[in-house]
């Protein structure tokens, strides 16, 4: 994100720079103390994540899917959806009710399964190294 990303370890830099003197021999002495992490941050509040599943239906001749797949959603009473296999599916994930306005959504690897089980298999990727 344009904040930065967050990781188990810190990044540090320490630069220094050297002198040599064509006369005489110096010492330099350095000690590098290691600095504790900063306690996270947490607190409770409200997050809603949403999952849509846009139809991308064209209603009109010359209408390119693409640009009007977000425009309207498959509602309860359309699922299950059957889904040719290699047809786009367009899929919008969104954060409601976040009270940090810090917090980002990050997906990385979707996929569908025909059962609840996240798990089970055949598994058909939706977005990989998202």
């Amino acid at each position: 994100g344009p904040r930065g990303s967050i990781t188990r370890d810190s990044h540090f830099e320490l630069l220094f720079q050297c002198k040599y003197s064509g006369i005489s021999v110096e010492a330099i002495v350095m000690e590098v103390n290691n600095v504790p992490p900063p306690v996270p941050v947490a607190a409770a509040g409200p997050l809603r994540v949403v999952l849509q599943l846009g139809n991308g239906q064209c209603y009109s001749k010359g209408c390119v899917e693409e640009a009007v797949a977000y425009t309207s959603f498959y509602g309860p009473a359309d699922y299950p959806l059957t889904k040719v296999l290699r047809e786009p599916v367009y899929v919008e994930v969104s954060i409601l009710e976040r009270s940090d306005p810090n917090i980002v959504l990050n997906l990385e690897h979707c996929w569908a399964t025909s059962t609840p089980n996240p798990q089970s298999v055949p598994q058909w990727d939706l977005l990989v190294d998202g």
